[in-house]
């Protein structure tokens, strides 16, 4: 039961931070232009879900630490599965000149 608590509040949590950083970063607020540009490199722009994924491909290293595997998992998918509800199930695009 505390292993799906662990999970469940770490989706959850991914899924929050997740919509609060799509909030800020897309609100009309004057830092928005800093923040986008955080996410672009040599024409490409890498969306906020790629934390997600980060957090998925550090489980194989915390395999032993059950609980830390759990939350990351949560965690990643929570932010995936909030970017896919807001922009789609993408996490690299290239900008067109």
């Amino acid at each position: 039961m505390l292993n799906l608590a662990i999970f469940l509040g770490a989706f959850f949590l991914g899924l929050l931070l997740s919509r609060l950083w799509y909030k800020f970063t897309y609100d009309s607020h004057p830092t928005v232009k800093k923040l986008d540009r955080l996410g672009r490199h040599k024409g490409y722009h890498f969306h906020h879900s790629i934390y997600g994924v980060t957090s998925l491909f550090v489980v194989p290293f915390t395999i032993t630490h059950f609980i830390i595997t759990l939350a990351l998992i949560g965690f990643g998918l929570g932010v995936i599965i909030d970017h896919t509800i807001e922009e789609g199930f993408i996490f690299i695009t290239k900008e067109e000149d």
